[in-house]
């Protein structure tokens, strides 16, 4: 990819993702214009790389949100499991209680991590490997919600 700047061709385009246009998400590659064929808008190629790395480094921040709502499931398993197992056998149950507030945490910590995806601009979701599963998240936190309840509400033994 080259571009021109001060009458010279820029070097080759090295970043992970295409450079994409800002004012109408024109997939730039090849383009040695100065200005964008499809809106006209002039090429800022080092905005363009900006724009590349930032997008990448949040998407690979992310690309396995859906790998941590597996482990906010197991978290949140094992924070109800805790809670329960120990009111049931009446041994431990205040630091039952407390860990499972813990774990009930940090099950909501995992779930909301699928929400960041949210924020990339459109043309960058369909380079995500896979989008998060939003429903999974949701049900998550709601689950976690009813642990903390559950922790806090069970009464005394």
């Amino acid at each position: 990819m080259m571009g021109m700047r001060g009458g010279r061709l820029e070097s080759t385009w090295r970043e992970k993702l295409p450079p994409i246009c800002p004012g109408c998400s024109y997939n730039l590659t090849g383009i040695e214009s100065v200005r964008c064929p499809e809106c006209g808008r002039a090429i800022v190629w080092s905005e363009l790389r900006t724009n590349a790395r930032t997008v990448y480094h949040a998407m690979r921040a992310v690309e396995d949100v859906n790998d941590l709502l597996n482990v906010g499931v197991y978290l949140g398993a094992a924070a109800l499991v805790i809670v329960v197992l120990f009111y049931i056998i009446g041994y431990g149950v205040s630091l039952a209680r407390v860990v499972g507030l813990f774990m009930a945490l940090a099950t909501i910590g995992t779930s909301v991590q699928a929400f960041r995806v949210r924020r990339f601009p459109e043309w960058a979701t369909e380079w995500l490997p896979q989008q998060p599963n939003y429903l999974k998240a949701v049900a998550l936190v709601i689950g976690a919600l009813a642990i903390i309840a559950l922790a806090v509400f069970l009464p005394a033994r």
